[in-house]
């Protein structure tokens, strides 16, 4: 029933303006507020905190769905929850619960992350507080100026990292530039740390446990970024199929070709796989199991395959397939971008050996 509501509201709010906020580089708001009155943005807050609390196997079915319209919409989506409100609600004081959890349930606020791999900042203890300075290029959901978890090394220790959340009033600056190849409607942008001072009360868990708060979190996040990329991947194929259909060369559907309906298969079979990872990666996390390295595995796999998927639709359309008139360009953009989201595909691989050799 769920994933039927969200592919209705793909289909006909989403969709209609899918490529002109990708021509713009507009952020949704419209949409991700409609989203927050259907209790997507709200989907893994416990109802405690009167959030949905829906199961992860749920709400990846719900990006997915998502995703094979606008990959961008479904990563503010991923964003919001796994990234800004998981991390909260699992590590979190519960002063820290109850100033965010109920905003982002509704989509007063929309919680983003700054990219643990592109960070270019540092925080310094000053006695009661700590205070950040420097960079970060890549800032999900910046966009929206609310507060946004960010996971920053510690000056003078070894391996420390500051897990906090960084309110949307602070002492930075957002620089309304988009550089990145994909997810153009996804609000990334730039943040500059001002001497950004982050109390205490704003710290997700002690700086001797921000390591854990940040992988325990990559962990379930990359499982909500690989349902992305499987819904990026069923969305080319689905725009290659219907694409053949109606192209005709030689008095017949370029389908009906042997090299095109080799593609296709290939297409679907590592697409049904990836889903399947993704899946089992999500159930293992509903049951409390260990789903560690299947994660890794879903992500690594789901991220091949989407950017395999994406070139062979390319190939299926032809030169049309590089024009921005059609949506197979887009969706060989976004998957680069998603692919490195949560990790390299180097490092997913790493944890994969690592778990799987002992």
């Amino acid at each position: 029933m769920l994933k039927s509501e969200l592919k209705k509201f793909t289909q006909q709010v989403i969709l209609d303006k899918v490529d002109e906020f990708e021509k713009t580089c507009s952020f949704p708001t419209d949409n991700i507020q409609k989203l927050a009155d259907m209790g997507i943005l709200g989907a893994l807050v416990p109802e405690t905190y009167d959030g949905a609390g829906l199961d992860l196997i749920g709400f990846v079915v719900s990006l997915e769905e998502m995703s094979k319209v606008c990959a961008s919409t479904a990563s503010i989506v991923a964003t919001h929850n796994a990234f800004f409100i998981y991390p909260i609600f699992k590590h979190g004081s519960e002063e820290l619960k109850k100033k965010y959890l109920p905003p982002a349930v509704t989509g007063e606020v929309v919680g983003g992350f700054a990219c643990i791999g592109t960070n270019e900042a540092k925080a310094a203890s000053n006695g009661e507080n700590y205070v950040i300075t420097g960079a970060n290029p890549l800032v999900f959901n910046a966009v929206s100026d609310g507060p946004f978890t960010a996971f920053v090394p510690i000056s003078g220790t070894d391996s420390n990292i500051l897990a906090c959340v960084v309110d949307g009033g602070s002492a930075l600056e957002r620089e309304d530039t988009n550089a990145s190849l994909g997810l153009k409607s996804a609000g990334i942008r730039r943040i500059v740390y001002r001497d950004t001072t982050i109390g205490s009360d704003s710290l997700i868990g002690s700086p001797e446990k921000g390591i854990t708060v940040l992988n325990d979190t990559h962990d379930c996040a990359i499982i909500c970024f690989a349902a992305i990329l499987v819904g990026i991947a069923q969305g080319a194929l689905d725009e290659a199929i219907k694409y053949g259909k109606e192209r005709i060369q030689f008095n017949q559907p370029i389908i009906n070709f042997g090299m095109v309906r080799e593609k296709v298969a290939y297409m679907a079979t590592h697409i049904e796989a990836s889903r399947q990872l993704v899946y089992e990666a999500a159930m293992l996390y509903d049951t409390g199991k260990n789903f560690h390295r299947a994660a890794a595995m879903a992500k690594h796999l789901a991220g091949q395959t989407a950017i395999e998927t994406t070139n062979q639709a390319i190939q299926i359309f032809g030169g049309y397939g590089y024009i921005r008139d059609y949506p197979v360009e887009r969706f060989f953009r976004d998957a680069q971008v998603v692919n490195v989201i949560g990790g390299t595909p180097a490092m997913h691989k790493e944890i994969i050996a690592k778990e799987t050799i002992g």
